[in-house]
């Protein structure tokens, strides 16, 4: 049953270009649970990440009323854009040729959300 309300809720961040912004509350509503304990929170950060869906901050705050980035890790521009950033800096050392695609995958994609200095000279 909770399955299908994470594919549900899966959906509805991608539908919702990506990301979404939540409180800690609609997550419990998600699991059917009424408090943020320890185990819950637990649970519901596994739940996320087996459906694809990063959240900032990392860890899911205990704080019902607490609001939380969630956001389809396979996302396009600035949503996969952050999630490799998180990526890297959740990583204990950065090296190798992996951490190397995804530094230079965040480096392309910043390139391409940089303004042209044409853009911005015409728009002053």
């Amino acid at each position: 049953m909770t399955d299908a309300r994470w594919n549900g809720y899966a959906r509805l961040i991608e539908a919702s270009g990506g990301y979404h912004v939540a409180k800690v509350h609609e997550l419990l509503t998600v699991v059917g649970k009424q408090a943020a304990g320890a185990r819950i929170v637990a649970g519901i950060e596994q739940e996320l990440a087996a459906h694809d869906i990063g959240c900032l901050p990392p860890r899911v705050p205990r704080d019902q009323n607490a609001y939380v980035l969630l956001y389809k890790q396979d996302g396009p521009g600035l949503v996969g854009l952050m999630h490799l950033v998180r990526q890297l800096c959740d990583e204990d050392v950065p090296i190798g040729p992996a951490t190397t695609r995804k530094i230079m995958t965040v480096a392309c994609l910043l390139q391409q959300n940089q303004a042209s200095p044409e853009g911005d000279a015409a728009s002053a």
